[in-house]
Formats: structure tokens, sequence, C-alpha cells
């Protein structure tokens, strides 16, 4: 083994440079071991880590005074500017390296496009029962022209008949089930109340009803919720619910009424589980929501969610929340809960004294009011969703039953076969398939390019590191670990650990890891259009790669505002889009990154269809000086020492892996063999999304940089993605970053 570091050396090292590049020093707390730790043996390094304050401060400190600022003002043009000067702080640290978003590739459908709600936010986009879905593949053509229907007629309540007729006069017949591949991790609970990711939410939330949600057209309707009122001061909800509803259970058999005091029970839950739930996002704005969580009240009659009688609920709000309807439609916010039959199946209320009891541990453990029932469900196999016939809207559903299949990788053509076969209902093309496609004469009938979706996929920087293992075990990749230290490597055990060398030398990767100019070097190093190609295919690499986290579009300004940027006064014009903000504020800082392309989109701008990080020459400008600095404290940056990372290979996917080739490429040469990738196999789903996605604590975080893990807005706010990288424990996806 390269012995780079002694442990003399970490000491002195790896904390003289908490958080080099934007300030901060660690504490005399961050200067010891973890606890239960020992002194570095021959076969495995002990991280000595910072305080996660510390390293998180030292990254992110002017995103999270700039996002704080934002989130006080009251004005929500004014909040929206600043919330995009805290993007542009996030962005430039390189702690956040954006990729792509979803869509922008070739697609085969047999379902319309349009056909079930296309908003940026929530989660009725998952939400299949207004589908229109026929026998015959729909041809590029006639997908091209529903789709300019669509533009014409949405908001007039039309477009479904509309298409309806288009399709009959084409010779399209419909039909009322749908099939789809769209899980790769089993569902970890059915509980959507108590999780916080699509593994869940995805599948659970066609088995609930929101008090709102959108039609095919993008107008919010009711649902639960027969109409809805606010208060002059923008304080006070009410809503009415719809009467005569009832809770099923699996079967379709009644368990009781759909009452207000769901709406309460479900908060509390909500609540209950803050941390994992997402309820960070709602507790700031619940009269007494924070109190709550914090114990500061105890009784949960004091929080402002109400039940003034069994059909009228009230939510009483701290303050005006401008996007707070659209929080309706995410089914993990607003769902219902029915009382009765959580404590039936032994759950409990109380921040302190919660449990589940064997409520969520199935399909046949929850309670039903949604538009289907999971009458099916074989683990990494399929889930089959059946008509609810107690639905209120049961009567305008097109499809009333729904497969997902599970996607397990192996085999790129098998999505492609089964579409063909008429199994699925739509079928995404990457580059072996597009070949299959051309080949079999289908390609120029059929395919269109699909439109980008407001998710966007993010390579996270590990920057406290201190799991090392990965276990093939599926309550996670560190779950033989102690915290803090490292057993002995065991590949015999089924165990996977970073090559040795790369132990050893993790102190080095840590320092660099914390040192602003080495992330700013990395994320130029990254060639993401090449990289995408092998996601989506040459003839479409460029569309989906993405340049914000928010999309640029997300929201435009109603008015005028102007603001300070670095001393200058600046007047952004009613009408300006997010995406040009953020961009306005990387100028003035003088990074040469292009998040926002004035000219995209016929001139309208756009932050998507180019990479505006990947620089070869930047690349090595700004490793020189992160050498630099790192040179002073005794790291060596050397084509001999270079820093080490490691990236999850998934062997088992041939996309996957050669995605990950594609990485170690690109960055190997633009840095010219400064920074060395570190290819670690991982054998499936679970194991791959061990590495990152499925953590719930910082620590346990086990790879250096998690390429894959994404976002979509829950409501219409960039708060909605911005706030999940929040310090203290109240940001979502800080553990991704390796603190909290």
């Amino acid at each position: 083994m390269k012995k780079l570091v002694s442990l003399l050396l970490a000491l002195v090292m790896v904390l003289s440079l908490a958080a080099c590049g934007n300030g901060g020093t660690p504490t005399e707390e961050s200067k010891a071991p973890a606890e239960g730790s020992s002194a570095p043996e021959e076969a495995a390094f002990v991280p000595y880590t910072y305080e996660d304050e510390a390293v998180y401060m030292g990254a992110m400190k002017e995103y999270y005074d700039l996002l704080t600022a934002a989130q006080e003002l009251t004005d929500v043009d004014e909040m929206y500017v600043e919330m995009a000067k805290a993007e542009a702080k996030a962005l430039t640290s390189g702690v956040l390296q954006i990729w792509r978003g979803d869509g922008g590739g070739y697609r085969l459908s047999r379902y319309v496009d349009k056909s079930v709600p296309t908003v940026l936010w929530g989660t009725d986009s998952d939400r299949y029962e207004t589908a229109l879905v026929t026998e015959e593949i729909l041809t590029a053509e006639d997908r091209e022209e529903l789709i300019s229907m669509w533009a014409e007629l949405a908001g007039t309540g039309t477009y479904e008949q509309a298409a309806k007729d288009f399709l009959a006069e084409k010779g399209y017949t419909l039909k009322s089930e749908l099939g789809y591949w769209d899980f790769t991790l089993d569902p970890e609970t059915w509980d959507v109340l108590s999780v916080w990711t699509n593994s869940v939410g995805d599948p659970v939330c066609g088995t609930v009803e929101n008090l709102a949600k959108y039609d095919m057209e993008n107008v919010l309707q009711p649902a639960l919720a027969e109409s809805w009122e606010c208060s002059e001061d923008g304080l006070t909800w009410t809503f009415h619910i719809r009467p005569g509803q009832i809770w099923t259970d699996s079967q379709g058999r009644k368990i009781a009424d759909i009452k207000a005091d769901d709406w309460v029970a479900s908060m509390q839950h909500f609540f209950d589980n803050y941390g994992s739930s997402g309820a960070e996002v709602l507790t700031p704005i619940i009269v007494n929501g924070d109190a709550y969580v914090n114990g500061e009240v105890t009784d949960f009659t004091e929080v402002g969610v109400k039940a003034v009688d069994d059909l009228t609920l009230e939510y009483h709000l701290n303050a005006p929340v401008p996007a707070f309807e659209s929080m309706l439609t995410y089914c993990g916010f607003f769902a219902p809960l029915c009382r009765e039959y959580f404590t039936s199946q032994g759950g409990t209320f109380g921040v302190d004294d919660h449990v589940n009891g064997n409520y969520g541990t199935s399909p046949e453990n929850i309670a039903y009011c949604g538009p289907y029932r999971i009458t099916s469900y074989t683990p990494t196999n399929s889930i089959v969703f059946e008509a609810n016939d107690s639905y209120w809207n049961r009567d305008a559903m097109n499809v009333t039953k729904i497969t997902w299949y599970y996607q397990d990788g192996n085999d790129p053509l098998k999505p492609y076969d089964d579409f063909m076969a008429g199994t699925l209902s739509r079928c995404g093309l990457g580059p072996s398939t597009i070949k299959k496609c051309q080949e079999d004469g289908n390609f120029d009938k059929y395919a269109i390019v699909s439109e980008l979706e407001a998710t966007t996929r993010v390579g996270y920087l590990n920057l406290n590191r201190q799991s090392f293992a990965l276990f093939n075990d599926p309550t996670g990749c560190v779950s033989q670990m102690e915290h803090g230290s490292v057993d002995t490597i065991d590949r015999d055990n089924e165990v996977y650990v970073a090559d040795a060398s790369i132990v050893d030398d993790a102190a080095r990767t840590h320092v660099a890891m914390n040192n602003h100019n080495f992330r700013l070097a990395l994320s130029m190093a990254w060639d993401r259009v090449s990289y995408n190609a092998m996601f989506a295919g040459e003839e479409v690499k460029e569309l989906g790669v993405r340049n914000t986290y928010t999309p640029g579009n997300f929201v435009t300004l109603g008015k005028d505002v102007t603001t300070d940027i670095n001393g200058t006064s600046t007047t952004f014009e009613k009408g300006t889009y997010y995406g040009a903000i953020v961009q306005a504020q990387i100028d003035a800082d003088g990074y040469p990154i292009k998040a926002w392309d004035p000219e995209a989109n016929g001139g309208l701008g756009s932050s998507d269809g180019f990479d505006g990080y990947y620089s070869v020459a930047n690349c090595q400008e700004y490793l020189a000086k992160a050498a630099e600095e790192l040179a002073a404290v005794g790291v060596e940056v050397s084509k001999e020492n270079p820093i080490q990372i490691e990236y999850a290979d998934p062997v088992f996917s041939e996309g996957g892996t050669n995605r990950a080739k594609a990485y170690k490429q690109s960055v190997e040469n633009a840095s010219g063999g400064l920074i060395q990738v570190n290819l670690l196999p991982v054998q499936d789903n679970q194991q791959n999304n061990s590495t990152n996605y499925l953590i719930s604590e910082g620590w346990e975080n086990c790879i250096d940089i998690g390429i894959g893990t994404g976002w979509s807005a829950d409501y219409a706010d960039p708060a909605s993605y911005l706030t999940l990288f929040l310090p203290y424990g109240n940001g979502y996806q800080t553990k991704n970053l390796g603190v909290w």
C-alpha cells in the first residue's frame, strides 16, 4: 500500500483546511477523532472529520445568508430575486454540480402527451387516471399535432374531448389500461406521510386524494374539497370537504367517512416524522408548527390546523404564502390520514412517542381514498393499481388499471421490446434502443423528443466523508460500520470497500473537497454533454443538459425589482426569468459559468440545452490555484500524487457503466491527470442507491460524488429547491453533502 499520509500529517493537514476557499474555522471539538474511532491502522484510514457547521459554512455561507434574508421578505418578486442570487452562490461554490433535467430524450408512446397534468411542481404529474391511452402506437406526426392542440386549448376545459375526437378520426382505439416501467426501488414504506422520497411518493400518491389537484390543462380544480377561500389578510384558509366520501381498505370495503379531522391527523403524523417526511417545509408556515416539532408546544390543538366541524377545515398561517394553493397538490404535504384506521394499526401520535405500528407496512395496511387501490405487489417485479369504485370522481377516470414494472437496468433493450409487444404504454430511448428502433424502421415514424421536466439531476460533492464501505445490505451502505470508523476490509462477505490506496489517501481527498478552487476545477472537468450522450444518445445529447438547480424558466418577475449586486444597484424588469437573475450574480462574481442563455428557446432564454461549466482551460486554471493552496498546507497535487475521488459504477447497467467511464475519462483528461477517478463497482439498484440516495444522515454517505439523485419542485416557488440545503438539519439534502 502507498502510505501517502502519516498520522501526524493527517492531523495537521486535514484540520488546517476546514472550509478553505470561502472562510470558516474548525472548532476545537472538530479536531478530535469521531467518538468510538481509533488511531489509523495499516489496513484502514480513520477519518478525522470537521464539525458539520464548519464544513457547511466554509462552502455554503454566502448561499445561506442570502437565502435566509430572502425568506424574510414579504414581497414575492423581491424574494425571487434574492433567491436567484442565493442559487448563484450555491452553483459557484462547486458543491452542487448540475448536469441534466429529466426529459429531453427520444420517446415512444401509446398515451397522449398532455393528457395528465404537466405543471412543474407537486405530484399530480404522477397521477394517471385522466391519461388517454391507445391500443396503437401514436405516430410522431399525430403526437406533435396533439401537443399543438393542447397549447391552443389549455385553460378552456375542452382539450380532453378534442383529443378524443382527434384520435377517433385518426383511427386510434382508446383503452383503459396503462403499463409503465416506473420503479427501480421497492417502496421502503407505503405511508406517504413519513418518508420524502419518490420511491414512496410516486406509487402511493394515486391511493389518496388531495384537497385540490390540477387537471390535464394545468388548471387547479376542486378534489376532496368542494371549495375554499382565503381570509383577506392571507392567514386563514378554509376548505369545505366534499360530503359523502369514504375511506376503504385494500379490498374496497368501507372503513370510515372522510372528514376534516383526517387532515388534522395527517398533519400531526407528518410533523411527528419531521426530518424524514419533509415536514420542515411546512412547520415554519403553519402556526405553532416549529414550536410543536421542537417540543415547545405538546398539545397539537394549538397548531394551526383545525377541524371546525366534520366538513370544514382551516389552516392558520404565520404569514401569507403566495404558493400555498400549489402546495395542496403534493400528496406528502396535504394528503389526508384516516385517524381511525391509523390507530387501529397500532399507530400513535406525538413527536417523541409516534410509531406507525403496522400502518404502511404493506399495501394491505393503508387506507384508500384516491382513484386507485393497490391490488397486487410483487417486490422487484410489479405493482398493480385498479380503480377504487368509491372514488368521488370514478366516472371521469380514463385509466382504470395501471401496472408498474420493476426496472433492473440489466437489459437495455427490454423496455423497447416490451413496448413493441404492447406491455408498456411508453418507452424512453437511449443509445442501444435508438439503434434498435432505427433498425426496425420505427424511429422516424414514432419517435419524438420529450419535453424537459422540472426534475434536476445533480452531482453532490461529499464534503465530510466518514464512511468508506458499501455493504450489500438493504438497510444501507454503512449499517455494519461504527459511526466514524472503518471496519476491517472484507471482500469475501459481499463487503465492498474502497481500494486500499484510496482509503489511505482519504485525508488528502477530504482536504481537497473543502477547497473552493478544487471544487470548481472538478466541476469544469466534467463534460456533461458527452456524459449525457451515454444516457439519451448522440442525436439529443445536448437537449437534456441543465445548468441551474431551479429550472431557469420556473418563475418570472411580476414587476420591476431593484436590488444590490456586489455594490451595484441593478434593476430587473417585469417578466425577467429567474435564470437571468442567477446569471447576473454569477457574472458579477467573476466566474466563467454560463447558467442562462438569453438567446436560447427562440430568444426567450433557457438554462437548458448546453453545458455552461465544462472547460479544460478553466479547469486547469482553477486546479493550479487549488494546488498552490493545498501545497501550502502540505498536500501535494501532482501526476505522481493525484487527488483521488470515488464514483459508484453501476456495472449491472450498460448505460450507467458507460456514463461512469465517460465521467472518469473527462475528469482525468481535463485535469491533466491531477485528479484520478476510481470507479467502484456496485452490483444492483439497491447497492447503487445505498451509496448516496437512500442515506438518512450525512455520515452515512460513502461516495465522494453522488450522481443521479435529483429533485423536482413540490410547490410553485424556488424555495422548493433551495431550502433543501439549509443547515442544522433543516435541509433535506444536506446529508448528500456529508453533513447533518
